[in-house]
């Protein structure tokens, strides 16, 4: 009987050598760099929308009711500022009793005020927004008068910041 030599073969150990931890470890922290970096972007650009957002309904709900008002207008009062920011717009129009009353569209506090026969007074614009620039301009034919509205509204949010300009042009009703 023969003894057969028996070869021991030492099995590598599975596992990670340092290299290869390191390796992993870098490889990781550029994915979580780069999904960090990611997160800013996206909170950025979703503070620029609600920015814009609130710009736009802001200026939206502004112009709608000059406009809407400057329509119904009879004329626009001599005590007006027009051609400069800021400016006021006072319109002769009557009420829904058919008695004549002023609308005043002014600023106070960058925010964009109307008040309705010398009583109620609102802001048309959001407290989130500043309006900048306000100028009234009138526009006169011989059928008819106009109003030409330019509106620049601000807001921020942190380090974002956005600023917009709004026009609207309005015939008043009864000029022609």
């Amino acid at each position: 009987m023969k003894l057969q030599a028996r070869s021991y073969k030492l099995e590598a150990t599975r596992g990670y050598t340092l290299v290869e931890a390191i390796i992993y470890i870098a490889i990781l922290a550029m994915l979580v760099v780069v999904f960090i970096q990611l997160l800013f972007s996206l909170t950025r650009s979703y503070a620029s929308f609600r920015l814009a957002r609130d710009l736009v309904s802001s200026s939206g709900a502004a112009l709608d009711r000059m406009i809407s008002e400057i329509r119904r207008a009879e004329s626009i009062d001599v005590s007006s500022t027009l051609g400069v920011s800021p400016g006021h717009l006072v319109l002769n129009t009557t009420d829904e009793g058919g008695e004549a009353t002023t609308v005043d569209f002014y600023l106070s506090n960058n925010a964009l005020m109307v008040e309705e026969g010398g009583g109620s007074v609102a802001s048309t614009t959001s407290a989130r927004v500043t309006v900048d620039n306000l100028v009234f301009r009138q526009i006169t034919t011989a059928e008819s008068s106009a109003v030409k509205v330019e509106l620049t509204l601000s807001a921020a949010r942190g380090a974002v910041t956005r600023t917009a300009k709004f026009y609207t042009t309005a015939v008043l009703r009864g000029s022609y």
